[in-house]
C-alpha cells in the first residue's frame, strides 16, 4: 500500500495549517509469487555430446569420400545383395577384401552398429551402464564388435578349409562383407535421427529395419549355399547354427537377463 499526500505549494494562497487527511488506495504492486523451494538447480546438459557429432560427421565425410573415388565399385555393393550375376561382377573386378574402399566402408558400419548397439543397452538395460561414460560404451561397444566379426570371418575361413570348400566359402564370405557394408549405409540416416531426437520410435524402426535385412543376408546366403556345386550343405548347416542362430539367441538371453534384474 502506499499512501497519497497532498501537499500545495503556491504562496499566493493562504496556507492552511491543518494537516490534510490521509487517503489510502490500493497499490498496483503485489508481492511475487515465487515461493521457496519451487524451484531447483538443474545442471545443464548438452546433448547429444561433442563426440557423437563428430562421429556422424566422420561416417559423412567417409561415405563422401567413397562416393567420390570409388562410385562404380560402390554401384556394385548395391546390386551385389539382389542378384548373383551381379555378385559374380563384383568377385570377378577383385577381392573386396584387398581394397581401401573396404576399410572405409567397415568403419561407417562398425561405427553405425556401435551406436545402435550402445543405445540398444540404454533402452534395455540402463543400469549395466552406471560407472561407465557414454564415450566409453561406444567404443566398448564398436571394439568389442570388430572383434567378433574377426573372429567370424576366421571361423568360417576354418570351416572352409576343413570341408574343402575353400573357394566357394570366399564368395559366401563376400556376400556376407556386402550385406554389412549395405546395412550400415540404409541404417545411418535413422540412426542419426534416432540420436539426436532421442526417439524411442525411431529405435525400434531401425532394430526392425536391421532385423529385415539380417533374416534376408541369412536367405541369401542359404541360397548361395546349395546353388554352388561343391559347397558342403554340412558347412552351411553349422554355419547357420553356430555363427548366425547362436550368437542371436545368446544376445536376445543376455538383453532378457538384463531386463529382468532390473
Amino acid at each position: 500500500m502506499y499512501r497519497l499526500h497532498y501537499s500545495p505549494d503556491t504562496t499566493l494562497t493562504v496556507q492552511s495549517i491543518t494537516r490534510p487527511q490521509q487517503e489510502w488506495q490500493p497499490s498496483p504492486f503485489h508481492s511475487h509469487m515465487l515461493q521457496p523451494g519451487s524451484f531447483s538447480l538443474k545442471p545443464h546438459e548438452s546433448y547429444p555430446q561433442d563426440w557423437i557429432t563428430i562421429a556422424f560427421l566422420s561416417c559423412i565425410i567417409i561415405i563422401a569420400w567413397v562416393r567420390v573415388f570409388y562410385y562404380k565399385r560402390l554401384k556394385q555393393i548395391y546390386k551385389a545383395p539382389f542378384s548373383q550375376r551381379f555378385l559374380n561382377i563384383l568377385i570377378r573386378e577383385g577381392s573386396l577384401f584387398k581394397e581401401r574402399i573396404v576399410i572405409a566402408m567397415t568403419l561407417v558400419y562398425l561405427m553405425t552398429f556401435g551406436f545402435i548397439i550402445y543405445k540398444s543397452f540404454r533402452f534395455f538395460s540402463p543400469a549395466s551402464l552406471s560407472g561407465y561414460k557414454e564415450y566409453e560404451v561406444f567404443a566398448i561397444c564398436t571394439v568389442a564388435l570388430f572383434l567378433f566379426w574377426m573372429a567370424k570371418i576366421l571361423l568360417i575361413r576354418i570351416l572352409g578349409i576343413v570341408f574343402k570348400t575353400a573357394g566357394s566359402t570366399y564368395i559366401y564370405l563376400q556376400n556376407i562383407l556386402v550385406f554389412c557394408f549395405i546395412t550400415g549405409l540404409i541404417s545411418l540416416p535413422l540412426v542419426i535421427l534416432m540420436v539426436f531426437l532421442n526417439s524411442s520410435a525411431l529405435f525400434y524402426l531401425t532394430l526392425g529395419l536391421i532385423s529385415l535385412l539380417y533374416i534376408f543376408r541369412v536367405m541369401r546366403g542359404f541360397f548361395i549355399g546349395i546353388s554352388l556345386k561343391k559347397f558342403s550343405w554340412l558347412f552351411l548347416f553349422v554355419y547357420l547354427c553356430t555363427l548366425e542362430i547362436l550368437p542371436l539367441v545368446v544376445i536376445l538371453k543376455g538383453f532378457y537377463l538384463f531386463g529382468t534384474d532390473l
